[in-house]
Order: C-alpha cells, then sequence, then structure tokens
C-alpha cells in the first residue's frame, strides 16, 4: 500500500478496522487529512505488534469509522523521553 489516501478514503476502504498511517499529514487541528496506510486490521493489538516491527518516524493509528457501543478503551498519556511521570509537560 504506497497509495497517499484521503481520510475518507481510509476510513470508506478500512471501516470499522484500526490502521497504521505513515507519515500523517495533519490539518491545524492536528486531525489527519490524509497519509499512507502501511498496516490495518480489526485488532489493535496487530497494528501495535506491526508497529513495533516497522517502527515508523511519522505515524498515526486511528481507527476508521465509528467506534463500536460496546468497545471499552483507555487513553493513556504520552510521556516526553526527558519527562518525569507527574510533572506537567
Amino acid at each position: 500500500m504506497d497509495t497517499v489516501m484521503s481520510w475518507s478514503e481510509i476510513e470508506e476502504t478500512f471501516n470499522g478496522e484500526w490502521a497504521l498511517i505513515e507519515d500523517p499529514e495533519c490539518n491545524p487541528a492536528l486531525q489527519v487529512v490524509r497519509g499512507k496506510v502501511i498496516f490495518h486490521s480489526k485488532e489493535r493489538s496487530a497494528v501495535h505488534d506491526k508497529f513495533m516491527e516497522l517502527r515508523p518516524f511519522h505515524h498515526a493509528i486511528l481507527y476508521a469509522g465509528e467506534f463500536p457501543k460496546d468497545l471499552d478503551f483507555a487513553l493513556s498519556p504520552i510521556l516526553l523521553p526527558d519527562a518525569e511521570p507527574g510533572t506537567p509537560q
């Protein structure tokens, strides 16, 4: 998959799946508007495993479509390499 796709194309093509997007282009609100999908799966863990294998420098991992009502997930903070837990970033 070497084609750059718009977010609407990604949502349509990979609806209901997680997508690993390389070199995403974002709008001023930091929403992905286009990028190259390098892996996709219904399983978030499979996308994470592929991310760990490929280690793309600029990337986004996003769910294409609407979250199922029974899906549980948690948000976690991103710590910068030189940040200490509990300190503002």
